[in-house]
């Protein structure tokens, strides 16, 4: 594959994964979940009053939220999509990016082996076949080690979707802070001891 064949390849390749993530950016973009984010005057409520169970809320909660493992999934197959739907839309450039660029150094370094094999293969016992035989070699473990990188790559991008759709909700407390969580109007006194030798 000649360099003009690599170049065409990869923006072809890049665009149409852009055009298949255009609904899942649209999508994306109009769900809003407003309800779902726990806040520190819920906690508080939670931790300081009587516990309420609201069966009711809870499924309408559970129904506009994927789980995590569905959107690591959808993610597996459209790679992208976990980080799209959590709102990290910033992350995707990042891992086209690293998924491109080891895919293309792969298929490159893939070709260079291709040409060294098959002069290799030509004359193995002409007075070239070692440094033939090296330099296959050598494009070998690159190639072997660009697919190594491309599919840790993928599997980060899949672990990043499940990771910030299983953390989707504990943003929310961090942004509010606990100093707006009031301690109880009871006080009740407490003793330590302190032991040092």
């Amino acid at each position: 594959m000649s360099n003009g064949n690599r170049v065409v390849f990869v923006i072809l390749f890049s665009v149409v994964l852009m055009m298949t993530m255009v609904p899942a950016y649209t999508r994306a973009a109009e769900q809003v979940f407003p309800d779902t984010r726990t806040t520190a005057g819920e906690i508080q409520g939670a931790l300081f009053a009587e516990v309420q169970h609201d069966d009711d809320r809870q499924t309408e909660d559970d129904d506009q939220r994927m789980q995590p493992w569905k959107v690591a999934m959808i993610s597996a197959v459209l790679p992208g999509y976990g980080q799209v739907y959590n709102g990290a839309i910033w992350k995707v450039p990042i891992l086209y990016g690293l998924l491109g660029y080891f895919g293309y150094r792969a298929i490159d370094y893939n070709d260079s082996y291709k040409e060294f094999r098959d002069k290799y293969a030509e004359d193995p016992e002409g007075p070239d076949a070692p440094h033939f035989q090296d330099e296959r070699d050598r494009y070998q473990e690159k190639r072997n080690q660009q697919i190594l990188f491309l599919a840790l790559a993928y599997l980060a991008g899949i672990v990043d979707a499940y990771v910030d759709a299983h953390l989707y909700d504990f943003d929310t407390i961090t942004e509010e802070g606990v100093s707006s969580v009031h301690t109880p109007e009871t006080f009740y006194p407490s003793v330590s001891v302190n032991l040092k030798f």
